[in-house]
């Protein structure tokens, strides 16, 4: 933790705490961004989670994307690009001194403006994949960026409205100045494998109960079966297959819990055909029997 940061924790704190009466995570009025406040140590459910941003304030958290994890303390940034299956861990927090994170919902849109606005950037095609994870030491510029968003959260719904916008780009040019940039801009940019592998996640989003082939994957963003598996795995860290699975058991397990569904009724309805198999991987994924996520 740099001492910038040190210095000037407090007023994080002191505009985001008023907000958090309770130990939750909190909507905001402001599009796309998230506080959250723990005050001891817990674990999050496995989730399918958009491309984020999570500024930690304070504490220490552990975060699992797919197939990596990344711990990360005060003061730091973790980026995530593409949509993951995550799960995560307070790892350090108290009633006295509470983990607290501003965690920003990627706005592709906005980065792609702020990205064609610049003026050393190769928009052309790109052959490289990142991965989708990445995590940095907050500079004194992104530190006084996200001062001044925390602070507009108790401004008038006007000023939020007009200024969020505005400093969520300056967060993300400021983003692109650090060595987070190799991973942001492919994602940005059409015609990169990144891009293109996104296409790929979205369509496996939609279809998760179908059965294709990776030569139909590859087929759509025109790759080579191999390449595209490669590319694909280097940005979400599983393989296809794995990915698909990953979004099987979490629209089945959210069918379980909420739709009152029978495990065989879920099951099917996803797309498996054997149910002794749906119940070992939602075992091996969410470490609970469906049957016992069913009560």
């Amino acid at each position: 933790m740099n001492s910038y940061f040190e210095e000037n924790k407090h007023k994080l704190l002191n505009a985001l705490l008023p907000l958090m009466p309770e130990s939750q995570s909190y909507d905001t009025k402001i599009d796309g961004l998230l506080i959250v406040k723990r005050d001891k140590p817990v674990q999050s459910e496995v989730c399918l989670q958009q491309p984020i941003l999570i500024f930690s304030v304070q504490g220490e958290k552990r975060y699992a994307a797919g197939s990596e994890i990344i711990d990360y303390k005060q003061g730091q940034i973790v980026f995530q690009g593409a949509p993951m299956p995550c799960s995560s861990y307070v790892l350090k927090a108290t009633k006295e001194t509470p983990y607290v994170a501003m965690v920003l919902a990627v706005n592709m849109q906005l980065m792609t403006e702020v990205i064609y606005s610049l003026d050393d950037v190769d928009t052309s095609a790109m052959t490289h994949s990142y991965s989708s994870l990445g995590r940095i030491e907050a500079g004194s510029e992104l530190i006084d960026s996200f001062i001044r968003l925390a602070e507009l959260l108790s401004k008038s719904d006007n000023d939020i409205k007009v200024l969020s916008p505005l400093m969520i780009k300056e967060i993300y040019y400021f983003l692109l100045k650090t060595e987070l940039r190799e991973k942001l801009i492919p994602f940005a940019i059409t015609s990169s494998h990144n891009n293109k592998i996104l296409k790929t996640i979205n369509y496996l989003k939609e279809n998760y109960n179908k059965h294709f082939s990776i030569n139909d994957l590859a087929d759509m963003v025109n790759m080579s079966p191999a390449t595209f598996h490669r590319h694909f795995k280097m940005v979400t860290t599983l393989s296809p297959i794995q990915y698909q699975k990953s979004l099987r058991l979490l629209e089945a397990s959210r069918i379980i819990q909420y739709e009152n569904a029978t495990v065989s009724e879920a099951a099917f309805k996803v797309g498996y055909e054997s149910i002794s198999q749906f119940a070992r991987e939602y075992k091996r994924m969410f470490k609970v029997t469906p049957k016992n996520k069913q009560q």
